[in-house]
């Protein structure tokens, strides 16, 4: 399936879709409530069996990726689990959640990966403090 098919596809399937291409592959970027929708109609039509981190999905079969963007707020961002569409999301969404905030509504176990319980804030967003860690100067 060529980069032009699946965007024929995606399109022809969620006309408000936005898709465009970037690098060889096409990108989507959709709504929170609308993710579970478009995830269970690529795996299930377009035969996406791979999930890679941050919704990069790869379709062995046809030798196609494709990847999802979710538009989200800095602050309370929620967004639905995949997890029980992609079972590697479980995993990636755990990570995510962690190290970024981003909470995955109806993920099956949202419990800490890699940081202790007892920390506080999100390790990769740039107002993340912690008295042991120092910051970089900023670049002008």
């Amino acid at each position: 399936m060529t980069a032009e098919q699946l965007t024929d596809a995606l399109r022809a399937r969620f006309p408000d879709l936005s898709v465009r291409p970037v690098d060889t592959a096409p990108s989507a970027t959709v709504e929170p409530a609308t993710l579970h929708g478009h995830m269970r109609f690529l795996r299930d039509e377009l035969a996406f069996d791979m999930l890679e981190a941050v919704y990069r999905l790869f379709c062995s079969e046809a030798r196609a990726s494709l990847m999802v963007r979710v538009v989200l707020p800095r602050r309370a961002a929620r967004v639905p689990t995949v997890s029980d569409i992609f079972r590697t999301a479980e995993w990636h969404e755990r990570e995510a959640a962690e190290m970024f905030g981003i909470e995955f509504e109806g993920h099956p176990d949202p419990r800490r990966l890699l940081l202790p319980d007892d920390l506080e804030g999100h390790p990769l967003l740039k107002d993340f403090t912690h008295p042991n860690l120092r910051r970089l100067p900023e670049t002008a």
